[in-house]
């Protein structure tokens, strides 16, 4: 048995790509031309801002909510200086640099076919370019109301990308159909990443201290502007959401393990980015002095790098990270990190915060995406790339879920083998630990199937993003558009708002019960969402979730 893409596929895909990217355009052009509406100024511990005013949502971008990094690289964040007068926020503000992809593809696979090419446009639609400097501590706010008049759920968005690169001025994560759908505020935040947020310098020399960490002692400081400024601009420092995608999600998983991020925030949501543990100490030292040896430094000449490009150190930088090593992200630092989040056990710093936890159904169908075989593997390839990755496991993980998808292709039975050993094993542990703690959890999967190049990724990693932004209009090259879209967007914006406003993300059309370990019901978004208990359970037992 074997599958393929027609040429009809593969030249439809193309097309779209290119009808919806002109309309994106147009779309951009039109929202230059419109108006600019300024909101009246808002008072903040470092000075006075306004935003502009978009339909009836107030809209604040760019603000500072830490100092100038240059002037600390690999320290920690302070506030921002203060100004006089009255800040205008009204475009966004810089992004981190961003780390360089190779342009040169790993071995076994095709970065150049239409297909990759496809998918790859696809993932970029609307994304943010360029507009990059290492003055990237702001935040995006959008409000209802930027005034003290009410306390609303506060929502705070942290970016995917992994720990490398992303930005909160991505589209998909505007906050204005959020805002209008649930009365809530919505804050999403740039901070430091790769080696400007996680490159470990602190055994050589005790200014760096916290430079494993830079980036989610940013996060911090973001969330201690909220607790501080919010209720200004209509939000309740005292009921505060974190909640990110893929990179975003071990974010958050990190954030509830960190000391100085008690009290910030009272519920989290991870999504596609379980983090059990982070990174070795010592592992991480090495990682610092390679990179130092790459840029023809010795350990006493670390503080050159104060004032070195920052492009040849985030180079460096990746160019001594060894093949498999999670060098630029988190690390057990005894300090900001005194530990794994949830590993053994559930950090106990959260273990009153609610959780809402969940995948996607097909996550790895991206990242195989590349491989020559997508789209064409027979069953005897299947097996031979699992048990590559898992040993023994890995001809019994293609049986189980041949088993599981007897309507799918080889390549599928791969590709939810790798998500299931991954993503997904990886959040039901993370729920089972946080369950011995009294907060209740949520458990989620997104199984609906984007109509992308005629269905070939399923439910890709990312699917779920646009949707809980109610925002699917902006990635209408990877989703589509017609009223399945519009009824998902609803359903999960809905459901994210409800868990924000009051630990239950249940719908009065669709209820969403508590997971636990007896019953395991998971809420499955589709084209008719429901609950099921304990999905894919062959496949839990076989690769264990304690």
């Amino acid at each position: 048995m074997t599958d393929g893409f027609t040429r009809r596929q593969t030249l439809a895909g193309a097309a779209g790509a290119g009808v919806a990217g002109a309309s994106l355009l147009l779309g951009v052009g039109r929202a230059i031309g419109q108006p600019l509406r300024y909101t009246a100024a808002v008072a903040t511990t470092a000075g006075q801002v306004r935003g502009r005013q978009v339909g009836r949502v107030a809209n604040f971008l760019g603000i500072p909510y830490g100092g100038d990094t240059r002037q600390r690289r690999f320290q920690a964040p302070v506030a921002p200086e203060p100004w006089s007068g009255v800040r205008d926020c009204v475009a966004l503000g810089h992004q981190c640099p961003q780390m360089e992809i190779s342009g040169s593809a790993p071995p076994g696979t095709d970065l150049n076919s239409p297909f990759v090419q496809a998918v790859m446009a696809a993932g970029k639609q609307g994304m943010e370019q360029g507009n990059e400097g290492e003055d990237c501590l702001v935040l995006n706010l959008y409000t209802p109301e930027a005034s003290p008049a009410r306390k609303r759920p506060v929502m705070v968005w942290l970016h995917g990308g992994g720990f490398a690169m992303g930005s909160a001025g991505d589209p998909q994560y505007d906050g204005n159909a959020l805002v209008r759908r649930g009365d809530v505020v919505v804050v999403t935040i740039n901070h430091r990443l790769n080696a400007l947020g996680y490159l470990y310098l602190g055994d050589l020399d005790p200014l760096f201290a916290d430079s494993g960490n830079a980036g989610q002692l940013d996060i911090v400081l973001a969330l201690q502007w909220v607790r501080d400024n919010i209720a200004n601009f209509g939000g309740d420092p005292g009921n505060v959401t974190i909640f990110g995608e893929s990179g975003g999600g071990s974010k958050v998983s990190v954030v509830m393990a960190m000391p100085a991020a008690q009290g910030l925030f009272h519920k989290a949501i991870i999504q596609s980015g379980p983090g059990l543990t982070m990174g070795d100490k010592a592992q991480a030292a090495a990682h610092g002095e390679a990179t130092l040896a790459k840029l023809g430094l010795a350990k006493t000449d670390v503080r050159k790098l104060l004032d070195m490009d920052i492009r040849e150190i985030m180079r460096a930088a990746g160019a001594a990270q060894g093949r498999g090593m999670r060098s630029l992200a988190p690390i057990v630092d005894g300090r900001a990190l005194p530990r794994h989040p949830f590993s053994p056990d559930a950090t106990p710093l959260s273990r009153d915060i609610p959780l809402m936890i969940g995948t996607t159904k097909d996550e790895s169908t991206l990242f195989l995406s590349p491989d020559p075989l997508f789209g064409k593997m027979t069953e005897a390839q299947a097996v031979e790339k699992a048990t590559a990755m898992l040993g023994p496991k890995g001809a019994e993980g293609i049986a189980v879920f041949k088993r599981l998808r007897p309507k799918d292709a080889p390549t599928y039975w791969l590709t939810s083998l790798m998500t299931a050993s991954g993503t997904w094993i990886n959040s039901i542990r993370l729920a089972d630990r946080k369950l011995a703690q009294p907060a209740p959890v949520y458990m989620f999967r997104m199984d609906w199937e984007t109509p992308f190049y005629g269905g070939a990724l399923k439910a890709p990693h990312g699917t779920e993003v646009p949707f809980v932004f109610d925002n699917a209009d902006k990635r209408p090259v990877l989703l589509g558009t017609g009223p399945v879209q519009r009824k998902l967007g609803a359903e999960l914006s809905q459901a994210w708002i409800n868990f924000a406003r009051n630990g239950d993300p249940s719908q009065p059309k669709l209820a969403w019960p508590a997971y636990d370990t007896a019953e395991r019901r998971t809420l499955i978004f589709d084209t008719v969402s429901h609950v099921t208990a304990d999905p894919d359970k062959e496949a839990r037992v076989l690769l264990g979730s304690a």
